[in-house]
């Protein structure tokens, strides 16, 4: 079973390849956890202080800090990249990607926060909400990441990523494709959100495997990290399916 995520792909072919001379030198669930945990209170944490001082900022010189934003974002897509093609130094690069979304994030939660108050608790609350509920749904087998559930989710992640990108044409030379309210937007926010949802299904799955298979301790660190890519995906599209709710 491989997941959607590339981050975690990466631990199926890292997985039984190693010597680690003892268990205690392996990777498990409770070390992924805690790791997870860590990354997902960096993240919060560098988020907050984001959105405050965004707020400081569009009150003081009316306008956001794209400088801010657009930095942060495309940092931590590098060290995404740098982490996922070298899983080794995760336990240095898994923290600051936590802290570069965080930063981004906050600027885009402010900014919708300010537009839309209230939605940001809603939107955080509303992702933890449907993490565990995936992961109750995962433990309890009572959702089962089958190979052709595998396929339909990955099937549906290609043609969100193509129909992002076709969107992202008409808007620069045009007018977007996808609309940005009624019941048509609001349909396919749902159905993103649903999507990202039922990927950390797979996620899931792919971390249990890997740990079983024999992943070295850093991966802790990597297993955190994959799941993080999903969960920030996750909370900005509900942040966005929320935003359509006026």
């Amino acid at each position: 079973m491989h997941s959607t995520n590339p981050a975690v792909a990466v631990m199926s072919r890292s997985a039984g390849t190693f010597n680690f001379g003892g268990i205690e030198a392996g990777a498990t669930l409770s070390g992924t956890t805690t790791k997870s945990l860590l990354l997902v209170a960096l993240t919060m944490i560098a988020g907050y202080f984001s959105m405050a001082y965004t707020a400081s900022y569009i009150w003081s010189n009316g306008a956001v800090p794209t400088v801010l934003l657009y930095g942060s974002i495309i940092a931590a897509f590098i060290v995404a990249m740098v982490t996922i093609f070298n899983p080794k130094i995760s336990t240095i690069t898994a923290p600051l990607y936590a802290l570069l979304e965080g930063v981004g994030l906050g600027v885009l939660s402010m900014v919708m926060e300010l537009k839309f108050p209230g939605i940001v608790v809603t939107a955080v609350l509303s992702t933890f909400a449907v993490v565990f509920a995936m992961l109750f749904l995962w433990k309890t087998k009572l959702i089962v990441p089958t190979a052709r559930f595998r396929a339909i989710v990955t099937g549906a992640i290609t043609g969100i990523v193509i129909l992002y990108l076709v969107n992202a044409l008409f808007a620069l030379f045009a007018s977007p494709l996808l609309p940005s309210s009624g019941p048509v937007s609001i349909g396919i926010s749902l159905l993103v959100c649903t999507v990202a949802a039922f990927s950390l299904i797979l996620d899931f799955e792919q971390i249990d495997e890997g740990v079983k298979a024999g992943l070295p301790k850093y991966f802790e660190y990597y297993n955190a990290f994959s799941l993080l890519v999903t969960i920030c995906w996750l909370y900005i599209e509900i942040l966005n399916l929320l935003s359509k709710r006026e």
